[in-house]
């Protein structure tokens, strides 16, 4: 009897095993419970990233009150702070292209100097300008990072709310993207803060090192200066932001004005700057191309290319290959040895390219943090 009875209770218990494994199954084969699974899981992995994205936007925040603080400010730090993360530029319209561009130039510059007016009337006029420079950089960070925090969290909720995987799929597939970019923002903020060459200062260290024998230095816009010195008979004025802030100054501008002064008496210009590599290229490879090199939203670029138009002035571009973390973070070894290439390419142009007696623009794009002239 006792046999039979375990055999019975062995049965029984397989049994139920089954039926549960069985219904366990039915249960996970529904449509509606696979996808309520897909969704908790998906969700669950963009809200770990959101909190690292939080975390870093936090602590840009607290890093810029304490730079703040630091300076004995006349008002609430952490209001300013909550001000300038929330900051925006609205797009002009772009329905109509006529004067788009001085459009858009008006509400870039206005967006700079409204960080730089709401900085100096929290910690006072008598901040210096490299100082200055590296808040307003700080705010810029403490903006992007704020930005983006916002936005992933937006459709996160957004996806909850419609119960949308497809919405949930996408966030899955760029959020870390977003939170490696938001890496790249954190430390660029430290590095910034420290007066430390980037690898957007790629440009204005080779223009720096062709102005070191300069005869005459003058600023032709706004943080911006221009040096004229000779290379195998030929004059060649360079074009860098003033340095060592942490700015890019007003290249175009300058170059336009530059060029309208010796009335297009210009054999050619060069633009050289930093360029995002594709995954696979070499940090620190230089090529060399036609047109303007300069990551500008319109403003500075087309002042060039206008120029140049105007007075048929050909175009010459160096760039050096960097990824985006490495082009906003500590200058890396490969770039600033590229900057030997870079400046022996720019020199090999000018030889080869324009005739003895003439003159040439040479413009250092990028921001000159820690480069001085």
């Amino acid at each position: 009897m006792n046999l039979f009875a375990q055999i019975s209770d062995q049965g029984l218990y397989s049994l139920i095993s089954t039926i549960l494994f069985i219904g366990f199954l039915l249960i996970f084969s529904l449509p509606d419970v696979q996808m309520w699974f897909q969704m908790t899981r998906m969700s669950g992995f963009v809200e770990r990233e959101l909190s690292e994205i939080k975390r870093l936007s936090d602590s840009s925040k607290n890093k810029l009150i304490e730079m703040l603080k630091s300076l004995k400010p006349k008002q609430d730090p952490q209001a300013l702070v909550n001000s300038l993360s929330e900051l925006f530029v609205i797009d002009p319209v772009s329905i109509e292209p006529t004067d788009i561009i001085s459009r858009m130039r008006l509400l870039l510059r206005t967006g700079e100097t409204k960080i730089k007016e709401m900085i100096k009337l929290s910690v006072g006029n008598e901040i210096d300008p490299i100082t200055l420079s590296k808040l307003e950089v700080s705010a810029e960070v403490v903006n992007s990072l704020n930005l983006v925090y916002k936005v992933i969290r937006h459709y996160l909720n957004l996806a909850k709310k419609l119960k949308s995987p497809v919405l949930l799929y996408q966030l899955q597939a760029v959020v870390p993207i977003l939170r490696k970019m938001a890496e790249a923002y954190a430390n660029a903020q430290d590095t910034f803060a420290q007066g430390k060459p980037v690898g957007d200062s790629l440009g204005p260290l080779v223009a720096a090192r062709l102005m070191v024998n300069a005869e005459r230095k003058w600023e032709p816009a706004e943080e911006t200066i221009a040096g004229e010195t000779t290379i195998e008979g030929r004059r060649v004025i360079v074009v860098k932001a003033l340095g060592p802030l942490a700015t890019v100054g007003r290249p175009g501008e300058a170059v336009a004005k530059i060029v309208d002064e010796l009335r297009g008496n210009v054999a050619r210009i060069i633009t050289v700057d930093a360029a995002l590599k594709l995954e696979g290229e070499d940090t620190g490879s230089v090529a060399e191309g036609t047109g303007v090199a300069m990551g500008d939203p319109g403003p500075e670029k087309i002042a060039i290319e206008r120029v140049a138009a105007k007075y048929n002035i050909p175009i010459d571009a160096v760039i050096v290959k960097m990824s985006m973390e490495e082009a906003i973070t500590d200058m890396p070894k490969e770039v600033y040895e590229a900057a030997d290439k870079a400046e022996e390419l720019v020199r090999k142009i000018i030889i080869e390219r324009t005739p003895v007696g003439s003159t040439v623009v040479v413009v250092g794009v990028g921001n000159t943090s820690g480069v001085a002239q």
